[in-house]
């Protein structure tokens, strides 16, 4: 007995997908559809596929011209996809205001997008309702690293990060402190180690070091890179550029550190760090967040949930500014999250003052 249709879409409905806008050219100009279905098919030749409804323009066209292009949405740009899918009836041309970039085939390519194909019609196959083309990628770019545009349920969305399994801790610790040594047996990296080596860059990039010496620090250990108010709204974008230029340094880890005078807000610090853990591969990301202020802790769980896994903290009478390890570590005992010091061994890990009685 067939399913209904309204049941199949409703299951298809809950596989979550990616956000693309189809491209092809006509004897009018250009012409876009947005779509979810589309699918890589081979590595060796290069072909993917994208399935249009035979009811549409598109098909026709893209069946004429024998040539499309595919521009992958990121997350900030929902308001594309829905102008593409018709979802905006005021708009009369799809393609004004927004800017484009004409590929060798011919076909526009949103110059923001997250990354774009250019391809010819390898094959075309009949799918029911849908006409299932495979296209040959001739060309290849990926113009932005933002995180994607998902829809799901018939709801355009972002990745939702799970939680981390296990994080990583540098601990700021007052000099000569017997708690030092505690760590380090527990797994955790005490900060002005001679195992490692830190510097810190602005936003605007003063401070960046030379690539030989950064080489030359490498050979005596790990070398992080900081860059401070890494989450002033502002500064975005300076930010993320000063990621680039560390990464392209090296450095073996990369640091963001909040203002330890002006809060960040979670919201800010969700989209900064959206964006960084993808800029800084392979490099690993850390982060250095501010203590005490009401949303601390938030921040924290915000920057696990975007993939964090490296937190830089302050030990009990180490006379820095900083989110306390013990906060940190009750956080992470809550949520599930292991970390370098066993509870059970340690105990309450929100007054770390007794480990050093």
């Amino acid at each position: 007995m067939p399913v209904d249709s309204t049941t199949f879409r409703s299951v298809l409905g809950q596989w979550p997908s990616g956000v693309c806008v189809v491209t092809t050219v006509g004897p009018h100009g250009a012409h876009g559809m947005t779509a979810s279905s589309f699918s890589s098919v081979s590595l060796d030749p290069p072909l993917v596929s994208v399935c249009l409804g035979n009811h549409l323009p598109s098909r026709t066209l893209l069946e004429s011209a024998g040539k499309f292009a595919l521009s992958f949405l990121g997350k900030d740009q929902a308001h594309i996809g829905r102008r593409f899918a018709g979802q905006h009836p005021g708009v009369t041309d799809r393609f004004a205001g927004l800017a484009w970039t004409i590929t060798p085939n011919g076909c526009p390519v949103l110059s923001d997008a997250v990354a774009w194909l250019d391809c010819t019609v390898a094959h075309a196959y009949p799918g029911g309702d849908h006409t299932i083309f495979v296209g040959r990628v001739t060309e290849a770019a990926t113009p932005r690293v933002i995180a994607p545009l998902l829809f799901h349920s018939r709801t355009w969305g972002q990745v939702a990060d799970p939680l981390p399994t296990a994080i990583h801790l540098t601990v700021e610790v007052a000099a000569g402190d017997p708690l030092a040594q505690v760590l380090r047996q527990g797994g955790a990296r005490v900060r002005h180690d001679d195992d490692h080596t830190e510097f810190v860059v602005t936003a605007d990039g003063s401070g960046l070091p030379s690539a030989e010496w950064v080489a030359a620090a490498k050979l005596a250990g790990c070398v992080v890179g900081y860059v401070a108010d890494a989450f002033d709204p502002g500064r975005e974008q300076a930010v993320l550029d000063v990621l680039d230029a560390l990464t392209a340094l090296g450095c073996d880890e990369v640091g963001l550190a909040e203002s330890a005078t002006a809060p960040a807000s979670p919201l800010q610090v969700r989209r900064v760090l959206q964006d960084a853990k993808a800029r800084v591969r392979p490099a690993a990301l850390r982060v250095r967040l501010a203590g005490g202020h009401s949303l601390a802790l938030v921040n924290a769980l915000v920057a696990m949930k975007s993939g964090v896994t490296h937190f830089d903290t302050v030990a009990p009478g180490s006379g820095s500014p900083g989110l306390p390890l013990g906060d940190l570590l009750h956080l992470s005992r809550q949520l599930e999250v292991s970390g370098p010091i066993d509870p059970a061994q340690a105990g309450d890990l929100r007054d770390l003052a007794q480990i050093r009685e």
